[in-house]
C-alpha cells in the first residue's frame, strides 16, 4: 500500500473550471474589467525579457572587446622600450 506522501495530487484541468466560471455574467464582467491591467503587466514583462536579452548580447560583445583590448595591451607591454 503506497504511503500517503507518495500519492500524487489529483489533477484538475483549469480549462474546465474556467469554462464553468465564464457562464457567470458577474465573473465575465469582472474578468473583462481586469483584462487591461493584465495586458499592461504582460507588456512590462515582455519588455523586461527583451531588455535582458539585449543586455546579455551587450555583455557578450563587451567581454569580447575587453579580451581583445587586454591582449593588445599585453602585447604592447611585452615589447622592449625604445629609447
Amino acid at each position: 500500500m503506497p504511503n500517503k506522501d507518495d500519492e500524487k495530487p489529483e489533477f484538475i484541468p483549469a480549462e474546465e473550471d474556467f469554462a464553468e466560471w465564464m457562464k457567470n455574467p458577474k465573473f465575465v464582467r469582472e474578468y473583462e474589467a481586469l483584462q487591461p491591467k493584465y495586458d499592461k503587466m504582460r507588456r512590462k514583462i515582455d519588455a523586461r525579457i527583451a531588455r535582458e536579452a539585449k543586455q546579455k548580447a551587450l555583455v557578450k560583445r563587451v567581454r569580447t572587446f575587453w579580451a581583445s583590448l587586454m591582449r593588445g595591451i599585453t602585447r604592447i607591454a611585452k615589447q622592449p622600450l625604445r629609447g
